[in-house]
């Protein structure tokens, strides 16, 4: 049986989790031996570890990566671990902190070590600039998860470019590998109108997001283009799923704006795709995206997405109306409207949407993580 170790930072509910429980379900159902190791402390429980668990993996955590003691004693309980399981293959999803355990990886004799890559940005550069540490830091990192690595994945080209640079396109074991999504979860019944009352809306049209409250996923933007939306319009409620670090500052702003009664924050919810068909139309409007396995699944739903052009192009199944960020809010607004009033049609197309099976996708990481 091959064993395999994965890496990853947490398990809440971004797109690289899913991902991850997504592999170690498919790995472990086609007879693997999968320990995935989390950064994270050991009485720490986390949103979706029931979740990982019940995929039949073995977790280990480590400890949390704040400060640089902390990241030492990470890396040496998993050389620890690496050492003593002697694993056939070892993945990690951490973007550019992965250097290190690639490193860790190499010293300590795994034979196959995948280096993914789920991000086209750094959120710390975004919003200090690129300054000399940051370059510096991203330098070394860039060349620790090139030169350990034997295997080198991302899920889109940008994702891919933002870690490896170039030289990924002409290097036979670097391959783009679309993150999975369960497509039974869009196709099984469900009573719209009293999964709606349950919600909460009313409204003839229902746009939502999901998405942490977070620099990254443009949260302010959100705000505002929903209050233009809301000046034009009546017939419309606003869903929101997630939460994150600026909940409160975003709540205020709801109030200050006077938009509460038609804007709806759920928080965290594990009936995602059950909400998503209960709406018209996806915003997504992030600052950078590796893929936004969320806009997949938004698409899965049936749902028209207006998206920002910063988000990879893969995740475009025929459902998306991508827009510049450089454009207003009441831009925004108003391409929602023509969508909602017939006057922009975006149409999904199945045949690209099945790419992104969790099958396809578990069948693609197995074929990288074989030692052939």
């Amino acid at each position: 049986m091959k064993k395999i170790c994965i890496l990853q930072n947490s398990m809440t509910y971004g797109g690289t989790d899913t991902f991850v429980i997504n592999l170690c379900r498919g790995l472990v159902k086609d007879g693997y031996d999968v320990t995935v190791v989390l950064s994270a402390d050991e009485n720490e429980t986390l949103p979706r570890e029931g979740e990982l668990l019940d995929t039949g993996v073995r977790i280990l955590k480590t400890c949390h990566l704040h400060g640089g003691a902390s990241k030492l004693k990470h890396l040496k309980l998993l050389y620890a671990e690496l050492k003593r399981g002697k694993y056939d293959a070892f993945q990690s999803n951490i973007d550019l902190f992965n250097g290190p355990q690639m490193l860790v990886a190499w010293l300590a004799g795994v034979p196959v070590r995948e280096c993914h890559s789920h991000n086209s940005q750094q959120g710390r550069e975004l919003s200090q600039g690129r300054t000399v540490p940051i370059r510096f830091y991203q330098g070394v990192m860039r060349w620790l998860c090139w030169t350990f690595s034997n295997r080198r994945c991302g899920c889109s080209e940008i994702a891919m470019d933002f870690l490896f640079k170039k030289r990924w396109k002409n290097d036979l074991h670097s391959k783009v590998v679309y993150n999975g999504i369960d497509f039974s979860a869009y196709s099984n019944y469900l009573d719209l109108q009293v999964k709606k009352k349950e919600l909460g809306i009313s409204k003839r049209w229902n746009v939502c997001t999901v998405g942490r409250m977070t620099y990254q996923k443009n949260s302010f933007f959100i705000v505002e283009i929903m209050k233009s939306l809301l000046n034009i319009r009546k017939d419309c409620d606003f869903i929101w799923v997630g939460t994150g670090e600026l909940k409160d500052e975003i709540q205020n702003k709801i109030e200050e704006y006077g938009i509460e009664d038609n804007v709806h924050l759920l928080g965290v919810r594990e009936d995602v795709p059950d909400i998503l068909r209960s709406c018209d139309i996806f915003l997504l409007p992030s600052i950078f995206e590796g893929l936004a396995i969320v806009l997949i699944e938004a698409q899965a739903a049936g749902l028209q997405c207006v998206v920002s052009n910063t988000t990879a192009v893969e995740s475009n199944c025929g459902g998306c109306l991508y827009l510049p960020l450089e454009e207003s809010a009441d831009y925004w607004a108003n391409k929602i409207c023509e969508i909602l009033d017939g006057k922009i049609k975006v149409n999904v197309k199945n045949d690209i949407l099945n790419n992104f099976s969790v099958d396809h996708m578990v069948n693609e990481m197995e074929e990288i993580l074989s030692n052939e």
